[in-house]
C-alpha cells in the first residue's frame, strides 16, 4: 500500500544518526508498483525503472516502469520465468529460466517485440546479468564441467564476442558494468562464503585488463562501479565486532576509503558523484534498514527513508537532467512493492576554479555524466550513420577517438541535431582523436558517419556538463519534500584492504577459454 505518510513527514527537517543541519536536496517520492503480488529487484536508468514482477509462486515477468508518465509495462515470458533485470538506455537485460538459465536482452524502443537471447549456446546456466554500452556481463555455471565454480563472461554487443574473463577454481559472481560498458567489477571468492575479494577489468582496444582491487583484509561483496571508482562492502572484525561498512577505491588502484557508520551497512550502487546503499541503525527504536545517500564531491549524507519497515534491493541513477531516482523494495500489504525517490543533484559541490579543457575532459571525464556513446566504420557501398537520441543542457563535451578498435577513418562527419559538429576535412590518418565543447539545448540526436577508406573506425562519446552545473541551471524540477544531509566521517582504510600493486593481467577479446566437457 502507498506510504501516504512520507510526504508529510519529508517536509521538515529528518535529523538522524546524531546528523546536524548541512546541505539539502529536494525531492519527491513516488509508488512505481504496489498491487498484487510481489515487486522486487528494481533497477534505475534515467526515467526507466525495471524490475521482477511475481503474481504467483509459478510466475515471474520482468515490468519497466516511465517514472516521468508512470506507464507500467511487461515484457513477454514466451513461457519461461523472467528474474533479475538490469537496464541502461533503452536496453534490459535479465535471466530467463525454462530448463536452465539463460540471458535475453529487450529493446525499450520496440515494446510490442519479444526479447532475444545472447550468445546462444546448448547447456549452459547462465545468470545475474549487468550492462552498459555495448557490455553485457553475466555469471555462468559449470562452463568446462557440471558443478563447476561459476565464472564471469563478457558479451560486446558491437562485435557480438563472447569473453570468458575469469578461468580458474574461484567463484567469480555478481558483476557490475559500468555505464560507458569500458569497465567491470565482480567478487571473486576462495570458497562460496569466504575469501572474497573484489576485481575489475578495464577494456582495451583488443581485450581486458584485469587486476585486483582489495587486500587481504576483510570479506568483500556487492561491487558497483561508475566507470571510475569502484563500491563495495566490505565485513572485519573490530575487537570482536562484526562491521559492515561501503567502501571504495579508484578502479587505478591505490588507497581505500571507508564511511564509517554505526550499524550495518549493505548493496551500495553508484552513479556520478552519489553512492546510495542502505543502513541499519541498530540504535533506533524500530532497527531496521533505511536508504542513504553519500555525495563524494562534499562528503554530506542523506537519509531518503524514515520508515518502520525495512527497504532492500536499491538501485540509482543520475541522469543527464541532473535528476537522480532512486528505487528499492519494501514490504507492505502483504508483499513487496517497488517505491522509489527522485531528487535534484545537491548544488553544494566544489568545482574547480576554472574548467578543464575539452582535451582533458575526453581523457578523464569525472563525474560528468556520459549522454551517449556511437561506433563508426566505414563500409562499402551506401554508409548508414549510427546514431542515439542524448537530452542535456548547458555545456558538453564531443569527444571522437578516431581508430578506435580498428584503423583511423580517413573521412567521416559527426552531427548533433541539425547542425554538423565535425567534418570530413577534419578526419584523416594523421588525426588521432578530437576534443570540443558542444552547447547542449535538450533532446537532440548524436549521428556519426565513417567514410572513406574501407574498415576506417571512430568512437564518438558526449558528455554532460558538471553535475553541480547541471542541478543549478534545471529550475524545473517540483519537489514536495525536503532532507538535511550531514557531514560524516571518512576514514582511509587499512592498508591491508588494499592489495600490492602488480601488473595487470590481459585476456584478449573473444577468448572463450577452455572448451565445455561434451
Amino acid at each position: 500500500m502507498p506510504r501516504m505518510f512520507a510526504p508529510l513527514m519529508c517536509l521538515f527537517p529528518v535529523l538522524a544518526l546524531g546528523q546536524t543541519e548541512g546541505g539539502t536536496l529536494v525531492g519527491t517520492s513516488l509508488v512505481v508498483n504496489n498491487g498484487p503480488g510481489d515487486q522486487t529487484d528494481p533497477h534505475v536508468s534515467g526515467v526507466r525503472v525495471v524490475y521482477t514482477h511475481q503474481a504467483s509462486r509459478s510466475s515471474s515477468e520482468i515490468h519497466f516502469h516511465d517514472l516521468s508518465t508512470g506507464v507500467d509495462q511487461a515484457i513477454a515470458t514466451q513461457g519461461g520465468y523472467d528474474s533479475l533485470a538490469d537496464i541502461q538506455g533503452d536496453q534490459v537485460v535479465f535471466t530467463r529460466t525454462t530448463s536452465t538459465n539463460l540471458v535475453y536482452r529487450f529493446d525499450l524502443t520496440r515494446p510490442g517485440s519479444y526479447a532475444t537471447e545472447l550468445a546462444p549456446r546448448s547447456n549452459v546456466d547462465r545468470r545475474v546479468p549487468s550492462v552498459g554500452g555495448h557490455t553485457v556481463a553475466w555469471q555462468e555455471l559449470g562452463y568446462t564441467a557440471a558443478g563447476g565454480p561459476a565464472e564471469i563472461f563478457l558479451y560486446h554487443q558491437g562485435t557480438n564476442e563472447l569473453t570468458r574473463l575469469t578461468e580458474d577454481t574461484s567463484v567469480d559472481r555478481t558483476p557490475a558494468v559500468s555505464e560507458d560498458g569500458r569497465a567491470v567489477v565482480w567478487v571473486k571468492c576462495a570458497t562460496s562464503s569466504s575469501g572474497c575479494d573484489v576485481w575489475t577489468a578495464r577494456e582495451t582496444d583488443t581485450g581486458y585488463e584485469t587486476k585486483k582491487l582489495t587486500g587481504s583484509e576483510g570479506e568483500e561483496s556487492a561491487p558497483d562501479t561508475n566507470g571510475t571508482l569502484a563500491v563495495y562492502v566490505t565485513r572485519s572484525e573490530a575487537d570482536s565486532v562484526l562491521e559492515s561498512d561501503i567502501a571504495w577505491s579508484s578502479l587505478d588502484g591505490g588507497e581505500t576509503h571507508r564511511l564509517s557508520l554505526p550499524g550495518t551497512d549493505s548493496n551500495p550502487s553508484i552513479s556520478g558523484p552519489l553512492i546510495a546503499f542502505e543502513h541499519l541503525d541498530t540504535a533506533s527504536e524500530t532497527p531496521n534498514y533505511d536508504i542513504m545517500v553519500y555525495d563524494l564531491r562534499t562528503q554530506l549524507l542523506y537519509r531518503l527513508t524514515h520508515t518502520p519497515t525495512s527497504e532492500s534491493l536499491s538501485d540509482m541513477s543520475v541522469g543527464a537532467d541532473g535528476i537522480v531516482r532512486v528505487a528499492w523494495a519494501e514490504r507492505g500489504g502483504g508483499g513487496y512493492n517497488v517505491l522509489a525517490y527522485t531528487f535534484r543533484l545537491p548544488r553544494d559541490c566544489t568545482v574547480a576554479p576554472s574548467p578543464p579543457d575539452a582535451e582533458s575532459v575526453c581523457a578523464s571525464p569525472g563525474t560528468r555524466q556520459l549522454l551517449g556513446v556511437l561506433q563508426s566504420q566505414a563500409v562499402e557501398g551506401e554508409p548508414t550513420p549510427a546514431s542515439s537520441e542524448i537530452s542535456g543542457q548547458g555545456t558538453g563535451v564531443l569527444c571522437v577517438d578516431n581508430g578506435y578498435q580498428g584503423p583511423r577513418a580517413t573521412s567521416g562527419y559527426v552531427w548533433l541535431g541539425e547542425g554538423l559538429a565535425v567534418t570530413a576535412n577534419e578526419f584523416g590518418e594523421h588525426v588521432a582523436g578530437m576534443a570540443l565543447p558542444m552547447p547542449l539545448q535538450g533532446r537532440r540526436v548524436l549521428s556519426a558517419l565513417a567514410e572513406g577508406e574501407v574498415g576506417g573506425t571512430f568512437r564518438t562519446r558526449l558528455y554532460g556538463p558538471l553535475m553541480c552545473d547541471v542541478a543549478a541551471q534545471d529550475a524545473s524540477f517540483e519537489a514536495t519534500e525536503v532532507l538535511y544531509g550531514r557531514t560524516t566521517t571518512v576514514e582511509s582504510a587499512s592498508p591491508s584492504l588494499t592489495p600490492e600493486m602488480d601488473t595487470p593481467s590481459f585476456v584478449p577479446r573473444g577468448y572463450e577459454g577452455l572448451l565445455p566437457s561434451p
